[in-house]
């Protein structure tokens, strides 16, 4: 293909992203009127003197957020092409922006596998399941402890009749984690297992499988490790902005809804754009189950965890998504020569 028909194409696919990230994340707060849902404690919030205080931590803590991920994935992709903390960064950045308009945040891959210059796009996106793979098995591993302590209180009275059922769900659920993390530090194993089966007919794909036998269970587990640490940041983010928006659960009792809402998001097929609706449904709904009846509970209650969710979305989705639709001009969609 001519270098200038290239470059041509390139450009207008990076100034279609652009334009696709910009026009539904207007679409999604202003001509869905989402913003209008939380407008009253938004107008609480601005008289609150704490408010910048709050903000800056908030958006301090979202950095952190990416740069811990920019920084797993760089770990991760380092051992097929050598990146710098600034490039994994925007490259992070970049598939948050292109995930907005496509379904379960799959633009994160093309964002991160287009800005890269030698490396095999595949092996690349392989590069970054794994440590997708990392992100939920974290998000699965706290959900599940959370659902533990969260199912007796919920449904105390199921419980308290079968004991030793709730004790054959805890024996089930903690040999899953256990089973789950080991098949993680396990990869290359298991990535090698296609071969042992099919053995000289699977040569031809053996190139791209050899991806999850190229890192140790040592290396596995840091990338847990920092799955982990980022697990935090926004579980942490979440709480900060229900104290933030009146409802103030006890830290204990919000990480576990928080937790259970993360999971149940995890299972749930979406396009970015519309997390914004399914996670205040999904977090209503918990805590609605949770607090009942309560005095904890009520209108104010439910808007404060509506807020918090939009506006938890507004700033580790919508303003990275803006930031990034920026970096789209570093993307290479289309090379000379097929690419690589």
């Amino acid at each position: 293909m001519n270098t200038k028909v290239i470059k041509s194409a390139n450009i207008l696919l990076r100034l279609l992203i652009m334009g696709l990230t910009v026009w539904f994340i207007y679409d999604r707060l202003f001509r869905d009127q989402d913003l209008e849902k939380i407008t009253g404690v938004v107008e609480a919030l601005r008289k609150n003197d704490q408010i910048t205080v709050m903000l800056t931590a908030l958006l301090s803590l979202m950095l952190l957020n990416h740069l811990l991920e920019a920084f797993k994935w760089k770990l991760l992709i380092d051992r097929f092409e050598k990146v710098s903390l600034m490039k994994a960064f925007s490259a992070v950045l970049s598939g948050v922006s292109v995930s907005m308009f496509l379904p379960n945040r799959s633009g994160d891959y093309l964002g991160r596998v287009f800005i890269l210059d030698h490396t095999n796009p595949l092996k690349a996106i392989l590069v970054t399941i794994i440590g997708s793979f990392a992100q939920l098995l974290t998000t699965f591993m706290a959900g599940v402890i959370a659902l533990i302590f969260f199912l007796p209180v919920v449904f105390s009275e199921v419980f308290n009749l079968n004991q030793w059922m709730f004790g054959l769900v805890v024996f089930a659920a903690g040999s899953a984690l256990i089973l789950s993390v080991v098949v993680f530090l396990n990869l290359g194993f298991f990535g090698n297992l296609p071969a042992y089966w099919f053995g000289k007919r699977f040569h031809n794909i053996s190139e791209y499988t050899s991806v999850f036998s190229s890192y140790s269970n040592s290396e596995l587990l840091r990338i847990l490790i920092i799955s982990a640490a980022r697990y935090m940041v926004f579980s942490l983010q979440f709480y900060l902005l229900l104290v933030f928006t009146g409802l103030e659960p006890e830290y204990f009792t919000a990480m576990m809804l928080v937790a259970i809402i993360y999971l149940t998001l995890a299972f749930i097929p979406s396009i970015a754009i519309t997390e914004l609706g399914i996670r205040g449904s999904v977090s209503v709904w918990l805590f609605g189950l949770y607090y009942g009846n309560t005095a904890d509970w009520g209108i104010e209650g439910m808007m404060s965890v509506i807020a918090a969710s939009a506006l938890l979305w507004i700033i580790n989705l919508a303003v990275p998504a803006l930031l990034g639709a920026f970096f789209v001009f570093r993307l290479k969609f289309i090379r000379k020569g097929n690419g690589r």
